[in-house]
């Protein structure tokens, strides 16, 4: 038996044969050349000036740090890129409403160093060209996708939030809640009057994870308790239904919407029974707080009630 053995020379040759004669497309051309350590000019492939748009992961720099926006990340997947989102928000929040197709890991699970959680991740990260964690305004997924590349998971990403994808994408949503279980919204203005005039019936709490707190400068509000919502259900004989709950997470000031301290208040009226008017959530956040100049203090693990 005869082997006849072919060099990098003549496929090279071979290949700016067959661009002379038939010209081939410059998708082909250029993978071939790629995988076989050549390049082409565009121009010289296809014969005219136009050049090819081909479409990359972009980052952003947002306060929770480097991001992949929205709308590229949905662009990319429309194009059929390799791309698996992974939700890390708790499981009230993912059934209200998640990225279609995602996976779900708990932040909570991740961070407690659960076995199965990380495998799960790195199995993904493995069989996907990319893999997006994300939470609501990319806080708690940040802190992931960091400890993801600390593991050496070089492709996992943290998207800028599910927050900013339902503001122009589809997500798939659970049951809608009656709206005697819904938590109230309140803004800003209104949560420093709570504060300023010394309610005694008033709680603020805090539902971010310490790691979110640190990344966004380690501040909390003056008096409030620090109640991580990953432990949320370990801790509710600290929530006084007879009192106004104000939960806080990080909230709009850098864009995005946090959910976590929706979440948090649902889970307590579901949990507690609390009645729903007495559970608020500051949709503005921890972050338009400080921002406007409203009294802090630096958080310890001492804070944690």
């Amino acid at each position: 038996m005869t082997f006849n053995f072919v060099t990098n020379k003549d496929i090279h040759k071979g290949i700016e044969k067959s661009i002379r004669k038939n010209r081939f497309s410059s998708i082909f051309i250029l993978s071939v050349s790629f995988l076989l350590g050549f390049s082409f000019p565009v121009n010289d492939v296809v014969g005219s000036p136009s050049k090819v748009e081909v479409s990359q992961l972009q980052f952003s720099e947002k306060a929770v740090g480097k991001v992949v926006p929205s709308a590229n990340a949905y662009k990319l997947r429309q194009e059929g890129e390799d791309i698996v989102f992974v939700s890390v928000r708790e499981q009230a929040e993912w059934d209200e409403y998640h990225i279609p197709g995602a996976i779900s890991i708990p932040h909570s699970r991740l961070k407690e160093q659960d076995e199965f959680s990380w495998k799960l991740l790195e199995e993904l990260s493995k069989t996907h060209k990319y893999v997006l964690t994300y939470c609501g305004a990319g806080h708690r997924s940040g802190f992931v996708a960091a400890q993801a590349q600390e593991r050496k998971l070089t492709n996992v990403f943290n998207l800028d939030g599910i927050s900013f994808w339902k503001e122009k994408f589809h997500v798939t949503r659970g049951e809608p809640r009656p709206p005697d279980k819904e938590p109230k919204v309140i803004h800003l203005k209104e949560a420093h009057f709570y504060f300023t005039a010394g309610f005694e019936d008033v709680d603020f709490i805090d539902v971010r994870e310490p790691e979110s707190i640190a990344m966004a400068g380690g501040n909390i509000i003056r008096g409030a308790k620090v109640i991580p919502l990953s432990e949320l259900t370990k801790n509710l004989d600290k929530i006084d239904c007879k009192k106004d709950s104000v939960f806080i997470c990080e909230g709009t000031f850098d864009g995005g919407e946090c959910s976590a301290s929706p979440a948090a208040g649902k889970i307590v009226i579901d949990k507690l029974g609390c009645k729903a008017g007495h559970i608020k959530y500051m949709v503005e956040g921890h972050g338009a707080w400080e921002a406007a100049g409203y009294p802090v203090e630096p958080y310890t693990k001492s804070k944690e009630r």
